[in-house]
């Protein structure tokens, strides 16, 4: 099976930024020594502290990574920093990611926690988003299995047929279910304002839809439950290697991927800017967090802080909270894939605002 790799241009991880972990595409990785370090760095690297920025509301399920991860740091940063929490804005990640745009020197004493929700609010050019996800450096992530549960005789999807399709919106994180059961053929009838996941269950179970994308949290119980009321599934968003290069889901080995099914119905691998625009809007539908500097920081920092989030993702309450909801602490060059593959180039991003605006007639406000 052959798929169409990224563009070259969006396989560069911030260039220099992260030379002392990741070279080329990403397939040299080890920390930089600390002799690598500038002195100034080593010696005293947050004179006045560190700051995790949480894009999300103080209480809210991401401020509950930003806790645990913080905590996490606390034990593998330099002997002495004194790391500090802030929470901002709401629960998509916007509000606070423009203000880490806006206000956040690269100086990497500072460090955003964003939702998944964020990065897609920027693919599809959502008019409040003034960053640019593109722009981030990552350290850390925490990626989740999607799959796409749909009735049995929901297939074959190749012959035009409607499929309903549970969604909150257009824009939401079913999107890359919308538009992956377009890729494959299929009428798609979205079923909006089924916010979370257990309205869309429950709409399935009522006969009211033909398909659910499981997201976020507790994918394999979320996988359970439409099973019981008898769905099946149908792919899976899949995953990235360290080159960037799609692979299967490692939670769900034998599931089939959307190029997978697209070669079995259509005898092809899906190419062009539409299946790029598939691809990020998956990988920011599986981030159910990211850890990153800004543009512009030191290579020294971005070692710095990669090196720890290496030894943070092992410990104890890093495990804990990611067993607890079946999702993947990633770091390195993982991180920076899970990120690199959110990062469309400009063809791919207008052809996903084009389709949006044809399919719902949707438009950024």
């Amino acid at each position: 099976m052959t798929n169409a790799p990224l563009p070259l241009a969006r396989r560069r991880l911030i260039g220099a930024l992260a030379a002392p972990l990741l070279l080329g595409r990403g397939t040299a990785v080890r920390a930089a020594p600390p002799l690598l370090l500038s002195a100034a760095v080593a010696a005293v690297p947050f004179p006045q502290g560190a700051t995790i920025l949480i894009a999300g509301p103080d209480g809210g399920r991401l401020a509950r990574w930003g806790d645990t991860v913080a905590a996490a740091l606390n034990e593998t940063l330099p002997p002495g920093t004194k790391l500090h929490t802030t929470c901002t804005g709401g629960i998509d990640g916007v509000t606070g990611a423009n203000q880490f745009e806006a206000r956040v020197p690269p100086d990497g004493a500072t460090v955003l926690l964003a939702p998944g929700a964020a990065a897609l609010d920027w693919l599809v050019g959502d008019s409040r988003a003034h960053f640019d996800a593109e722009h981030w450096v990552p350290a850390m992530a925490g990626v989740t299995p999607a799959i796409v549960m749909a009735r049995p005789d929901a297939a074959p999807l190749g012959t035009g047929r409607a499929v309903r399709v549970a969604a909150s919106g257009p824009v939401g994180p079913q999107l890359p279910a919308l538009l992956g059961l377009d890729l494959l053929g299929a009428s798609v009838v979205p079923v909006f304002d089924l916010v979370g996941q257990e309205a869309a269950i429950a709409a399935y179970a009522a006969g009211k839809v033909d398909a659910v994308l499981t997201w976020g949290e507790n994918v394999p119980w979320q996988v359970a439950a439409l099973q019981e009321a008898g769905a099946r599934p149908l792919f899976g968003l899949g995953t990235a290697s360290a080159t960037g290069a799609p692979s299967g889901d490692p939670e769900f080995r034998d599931l089939p991927t959307l190029a997978d099914l697209h070669i079995a119905l259509r005898g092809t691998a899906p190419a062009g800017a539409r299946y790029d625009a598939w691809r990020a809007a998956s990988a920011a539908t599986k981030l159910a967090f990211v850890l990153v500097l800004p543009r512009l920081t030191s290579a020294a920092m971005v070692a710095l802080w990669r090196r720890a989030a290496s030894q943070a993702v092992t410990q104890p309450g890093v495990q804990a909270l990611s067993g607890t909801f079946a999702v993947q602490p990633m770091e390195g060059v993982a991180a920076a894939a899970a990120m690199t593959c959110v990062a469309a180039d400009t063809a791919a991003l207008l052809e996903l605002r084009g389709w949006l605006a044809t399919q719902f007639n949707w438009r950024p406000v």
